[in-house]
């Protein structure tokens, strides 16, 4: 009986440090399109929630695809890191861009700046920093 025990508390934790593993790999995922999209296309980029494009928006949206591209290898890291205060707070530091980034566009979107196209990434954005918080708690509360 304890071996069986002893397997699903294995069974449990493995599925945690899956759904963590697939949770960065997936905001990896976005991180790379968005970086993507924000430094080669920031006129396309910007058109999809309906603002009008000029040199400075662009030069602006280079230089946050900058900042977005730069977090990508740390966080990729940390996806298959063992868990460590240096883990959680790179982790801690993807919640909370995830976040705020989305605080910034629900603000956009309340004074008519952006349009209705951005609703759906900041809700991706608030799952995914919740789970990724989730996540922080939940291993710390076992060490």
């Amino acid at each position: 009986m304890q071996a069986r025990t002893q397997r699903f508390k294995f069974a449990r934790r493995n599925g945690k440090e899956i759904m963590l593993k697939t949770t960065i790999t997936f905001s990896v995922f976005l991180m790379v399109v968005s970086a993507f999209g924000l430094l080669f296309f920031p006129t396309k980029m910007l058109s999809v929630v309906g603002i009008a494009s000029n040199p400075r928006m662009n030069f602006l949206l280079r230089v946050s695809g900058v900042g977005v591209a730069s977090l990508i290898p740390g966080v990729w890291v940390v996806r298959t890191a063992a868990p460590s205060p240096l883990a959680r707070a790179v982790l801690s530091g993807l919640a909370i861009y995830m976040f705020l980034s989305s605080v910034v566009d629900f603000l956009a979107y309340t004074q008519s700046i952006v349009n209705t196209a951005s609703i759906p990434s900041i809700m991706l954005r608030i799952v995914l920093g919740s789970l990724i918080v989730w996540s922080i708690v939940k291993e710390k509360s076992q060490n």
